[in-house]
């Protein structure tokens, strides 16, 4: 059953490729091939071989019109030119087919429905009064000229199988088209809610990028402006001179850890994310890392100690891993006080490393937790008043999960945060 669903679907047309009326009336051409199929069949077996070579004719044109539609792709002239055949056709078979007692009318009622869920909305109007015209007046001349509808059933009983026949295969087709129709209108509807949550998403990050443009980047630029304006317009002693080369450096390494950040996520949402996954020695990839964050931990007196081992090896991204231990540290110097400690380790986790990267620092606030990796996370300031962005952390979320694995944190305020990674080991 299953594999017959998904030849069904395939023969309708993807969704990238067709829009929803067009995998509506796709399927409503096989449905309809098969059935005058069945009735090409049935009407020469119980003798109305007038009637089998119409629906001979709807059975081949049954094939051109799926024909333009799925493989031509002119659903616009498929459609128009699928309701007046079918409509001339069934006019002309209702005088051979007994007229207003035989099965004819109620072939109209299902051609005019499965028009209606098929069609643009704009036409529903035409082919309603176009049905309706057609209808009326096949039995008004039915009823002014009797002798110009004939009746070749052979005998009673093939009237009425003819009349059950045609009675079940619409019921099929009102059932069958009714179902199929609502089902691909809800998976179109998840697909527009799916689209929703991804535009949603994207406006947070434009939102974001245009916060740091705007805001972020421009403080710390114009900090390091007023502070050469300062060395170079006053004499300063040497501590005060210390002191605000101090601060300026601050600014810059702030702005540059920042910038980084920024033009990775912006790689990622231009070119999409790239992953290049082989075995990444933890500690070579990461010692150097280490090296660029002892100096800014050290001026804050915090001890930075990392105790990865000279073997482990973890299928991963090498760079990708670098820019997210990379944050971990920097956000644990920058909420670290003075005189703290931060450790850097990796441990075997089963068939993966789990690396940590645990502070004794201010620690996350319990209504902040929920919004740490991602864009909705707020602005926070270090114990030096150290500006963080959140758009770091973010990255990390977004770069684990791209090397399968996963991040999350322990933190309690006034305590500590310890932030682990989980990745796959290599072999």
């Amino acid at each position: 059953m299953k594999t017959v669903q998904n030849t069904f679907y395939r023969l309708i047309g993807s969704p990238e490729v067709f829009p929803l009326e067009g995998r509506i009336f796709n399927g409503i051409c096989i449905l309809t091939i098969g059935i005058m199929g069945y009735n090409v069949l049935f009407s020469f077996i119980i003798g109305l071989f007038e009637t089998g070579w119409i629906f001979l004719g709807l059975f081949l044109a049954g094939f051109y019109i799926y024909y333009l539609a799925r493989i031509q792709k002119k659903f616009v002239v498929a459609i128009p030119l699928a309701g007046l055949v079918v409509t001339f056709l069934f006019a002309v078979n209702y005088f051979f087919n007994a007229g207003m007692v035989g099965s004819s009318l109620l072939g109209f009622n299902t051609t005019l429905f499965l028009l209606l869920i098929a069609g643009p909305a704009r036409h529903a109007g035409f082919w309603t009064v176009l049905n309706t015209v057609v209808v009326l007046t096949l039995v008004t001349v039915e009823y002014l000229y009797p002798k110009t509808v004939l009746e070749f059933y052979p005998d009673r009983l093939a009237h009425t199988i003819d009349l059950a026949s045609t009675y079940l295969i619409n019921v099929f087709f009102l059932y069958f088209g009714t179902l199929f129709f609502t089902r691909t209108y809800k998976v179109e509807q998840q697909r527009v809610e799916e689209r929703s949550l991804v535009l949603e998403r994207l406006n947070e990050e434009k939102n974001k990028l245009f916060s740091i443009v705007s805001h972020d980047l421009r403080s710390p630029l114009a900090s390091v402006q007023q502070y050469l304006e300062v060395l170079k317009e006053t004499n300063l002693d040497t501590d005060q001179r210390r002191l605000i080369e101090s601060d300026l450096l601050d600014g810059v390494n702030y702005t540059q850890e920042m910038l980084f950040n920024l033009l990775s996520w912006s790689t990622t949402q231009m070119k999409g994310t790239t992953v290049t996954l082989k075995p990444v020695n933890l500690f070579e990839c990461l010692k150097p890392v280490i090296e660029i964050y002892k100096p800014l931990a050290a001026r804050k007196a915090i001890q930075l100690d990392f105790r990865v081992g000279l073997t482990p090896e973890v299928l991963a991204d090498a760079a990708m891993l670098q820019l997210i231990i990379r944050n971990l540290v920097g956000n644990a110097i920058k909420f670290t006080d003075t005189g703290g400690s931060i450790v850097v380790d990796a441990i075997p986790d089963g068939k993966s490393y789990r690396m940590t990267v645990k502070d004794d620092g201010r620690g996350i606030r319990d209504e902040d937790k929920d919004h740490v990796f991602s864009l909705k996370a707020q602005p926070t300031y270090g114990t030096h008043k150290e500006r963080g962005v959140g758009l770091g952390l973010f990255l990390c979320g977004e770069y684990a999960e791209a090397q399968n694995g996963t991040i999350w944190f322990d933190s309690q305020v006034g305590v500590g945060t310890t932030f682990f990674l989980r990745l796959p080991a290599a072999g």
